[in-house]
């Protein structure tokens, strides 16, 4: 795996924003239409995506992970059969990546790895 993300939804994203980066002591990063994406300010850690929805799709708690991997493809067939589900595939500002849902019915994204 390339990295990890923790994606979390929220309705105020820049509100998101600025509790987690004074909760975890990131900072941002970069933003990118409607992602916000937080690292650490000095050292290793997973970066977190705070993903702006509107307020139909906010769910307490949507919290996930976002596999940044080099052959998603293989991926995502290594995990459908361990049992996880294909939910679709999401394509956004010239990226696809797939979500899918574990054995108890949580949501994990398999993306392409990041470029350099």
């Amino acid at each position: 795996m390339d990295s990890l993300e923790i994606t979390i939804s929220a309705v105020d994203g820049e509100r998101a924003v600025e509790f987690w980066c004074d909760a975890l002591g990131y900072r941002v990063a970069y933003r990118r239409d409607r992602y916000h994406v937080l690292e650490p300010r000095g050292g290793a850690g997973p970066r977190v995506v705070i993903q702006t929805v509107d307020a139909a799709a906010a769910v307490p708690g949507n919290v996930h992970l976002d596999l940044r991997v080099d052959h998603p493809e293989d991926t995502v067939a290594r995990l459908v059969a361990r049992g996880a589900r294909v939910q679709g595939e999401v394509t956004e500002a010239g990226r696809t990546w797939t979500v899918l849902l574990d054995p108890e019915g949580n949501e994990l994204c398999v993306c392409p790895a990041r470029s350099a």
